[in-house]
């Protein structure tokens, strides 16, 4: 049932961690080395390093800006922004440019099967290993069959069908055939099963895969083949989708974070709102939420290249320097280096209005995810200066903004012009018209001095910002990333249960999250619940962008459901991409390198339409 790969991605000899004294005790961010044969795979510690070096090509992916292009941009709430040098344009607008040789298609597609064939020679010569004890053996095992499963997985949502390979190539290979995406999901499946099985509750080492991540991914899995016309019975599935999910929920391994903003940061007293820039020091990233994280490293001798260190420091940023928001914040350390890749849409915005008590911005906040995810404030670095008093809207009190007092202000609702001549700092808005329906979009204006919100200068997603890198300028970050916490697994049920007709359960489970969200005043507020009547699957994809945006999660919700659903709501909320967006566009072009590297047998099929 399996099928040769392309001879570019099959290397006689792989990449491997240093092998560490005991099998059971790894430090998963060693440095790595080459030249090591095959036959290693069979001792102690080639095993041991086998696996290693299949969590350490994670960073390769996971840390850089192909990542968000994938998963984040040409969505309906997340667009690309101003400034080129990316390939965010192209995904973003689904034109042209988005072909089968565009870069970020080959660093996915090729780095994904060198990791599983490395993980198809662990799991033959693995169970061969002597020297090991059956539980670090069945350990290492059970991560191997966890980690050629999360890749399979993201392949097959990405491009649909696949090349299944489930055996290890030793040398050149020359062809391949794509394997139907129900045998991929029953291939995934198996080893969920299979790591399920050998998998321990927990690590003592973070970053490893446990029982709890295989069972959230199998979830996943599980809710995503549930909407496919191929799934052998879409209530079964959905039913094992919230049956692994509140396995997770209730297995006492894992419990939410209490304060949503310590998910990412740490808190400062300057700062008791959180809408400020991200404190990383004394940052908790051990979180007893976070089920499967990848694991960077400050100490770039750690790494083999200048590919596997954080870069999503640089890329949610807005412009908010040199006077382009406000006065007296020249670029620092704290609140980055804007590199301007994406941004959020109107809609994007717009969905966490639901944080008021009432109307927004002249009531209490409730829910407290908006300033938990997004940079809203910006605080003068330098004092004496004073921001506009003309051209309302774009305009200030004209008071003296010194050192400590906040200069810049994004509020996704409007605000009339008298409240900002009110305040020494500057206000950007949502333009009216953009704010009443999400769908009208404001322009794409660079440098604009109308007081809204534009393509180059929007809140900033906070998430992933870094103040613990070497210097203002270095792209090097050393933050760890979550790519499966409690809070989704919660969404994951949810959705599950909707599957299922049982909107009891899915509004329960929103509402776990919902409390957590909650400021103390409102924990226990109706106005801050959901009932069953509310829940659609729209609703649960506003939810999930409520609680996860800008988690590489949001092309893959929205093509999960079906490319009609995933077409409709990018045309509806996405200017940049309503234009070109069709039903073609729920998968990615086959790259280019894999189909000229196929040159014996059928030429490798690329996906309709491109």
């Amino acid at each position: 049932m399996t099928r040769l790969q392309m001879k570019r991605l099959i290397p006689v000899v792989a990449s491997f961690g240093l092998a560490a004294v005991a099998a059971a005790c790894v430090d998963l961010d060693e440095k790595l080395i080459t030249g090591v044969s095959a036959d290693y795979y069979s001792t102690p510690d080639g095993l041991n390093s086998a696996v290693i070096a299949s969590y350490s090509q994670l960073r390769s992916y996971y840390g850089r800006e192909q990542l968000i292009s994938l998963t984040q941009a040409g969505t309906d709430t997340w667009s690309d922004a101003d400034q080129a040098g990316s390939n965010n344009r192209e995904f973003g607008a689904y034109n042209a440019g988005l072909n089968s040789s565009v870069a970020p298609l080959a660093n996915t597609w090729n780095p994904a099967y060198q990791m599983i064939n490395t993980l198809n020679a662990a799991l033959e010569r693995g169970p061969n290993a002597v020297g090991l004890t059956p539980t670090v053996k069945n350990s290492l095992l059970g991560e191997a069959h966890f980690l050629r499963a999360f890749e399979y997985f993201m392949l097959v949502q990405t491009f649909g069908s696949v090349t299944l390979s489930l055996k290890e190539n030793k040398g050149v290979v020359d062809q391949a055939v794509r394997d139907t995406a129900p045998l991929i999901y029953q291939a995934i499946l198996s080893d969920l099963d299979s790591a399920i099985a050998k998998l321990p509750v927990t690590q003592a080492e973070r970053g490893r895969a446990t029982r709890g991540a295989a069972r959230a991914l199998r979830s996943k899995v599980y809710l995503t083949r549930a909407y496919k016309a191929y799934s052998p019975n879409r209530q079964s599935d959905f039913q094992a989708a919230l049956a692994d999910a509140k396995a997770v929920i209730s297995s006492g391994a894992y419990s939410l974070t209490p304060v949503y903003a310590d998910l990412w940061c740490a808190a400062r007293a300057a700062d008791p709102g959180r809408a400020n820039y991200c404190e990383n020091t004394g940052y908790n990233s051990g979180q007893s939420e976070f089920i499967f994280t990848v694991n960077f490293s400050y100490d770039q001798t750690h790494y083999d290249g200048a590919d596997q260190y954080n870069y999503l420091h640089l890329v949610y940023l807005g412009q908010y320097d040199n006077a382009a928001f406000g006065v007296g914040i020249p670029r620092d350390l704290n609140n980055g280096r804007p590199f301007r890749r994406l941004m959020p849409t109107q809609y994007g915005l717009k969905v966490f209005d639901t944080r008021w008590s009432g109307t927004p911005g002249a009531s209490d906040v409730m829910d407290t995810r908006f300033d938990g995810s997004y940079q809203t404030v910006w605080t003068a670095t330098v004092g004496g200066q004073r921001n506009p008093t003309t051209n309302c809207p774009f305009c200030s009190s004209g008071e003296v903004v010194n050192v400590g007092d906040t200069t810049g202000i994004f509020l996704p609702h409007p605000v009339t012009t008298a409240y900002r001549q009110a305040r020494k700092y500057m206000i950007r808005t949502i333009c009216p018209t953009g704010y009443a329906d999400p769908s009208v979009y404001c322009g794409d204006r660079t440098g604009s001095t109308d007081g809204y919100i534009s393509w180059d200068r929007y809140p900033a997603l906070k998430k992933f910002q870094d103040n613990l890198r070497a210097n203002l300028t270095a792209q090097e970050g050393g933050k760890i990333q979550v790519l499966l916490r409690l809070g989704e697994v919660y969404l994951l049920a949810a959705e599950a249960a909707l599957g299922l007709g049982d909107l009891n359960e899915a509004a329960a489970n929103i509402n776990v999250l919902r409390v957590r969200a909650a400021t103390p005043a409102y924990k226990n507020d109706p106005r801050q619940m959901v009932t069953p009547a509310q829940i659609t699957l729209d609703f649960i994809m506003d939810e999930r962008e409520r609680e996860l945006a800008g988690e590489f999660n949001r092309w893959y919700d929205l093509v999960r459901p079906g490319a009609q659903f995933f077409v409709d709501r990018v045309k509806k909320y996405n200017p940049h991409a309503s234009a070109n967006v069709q039903l073609r566009h729920a998968l990615r072009p086959i790259p280019q390198t894999q189909i000229d590297g196929v040159v014996v047998g059928p030429k490798y099929p690329q996906n309709p339409g491109y």
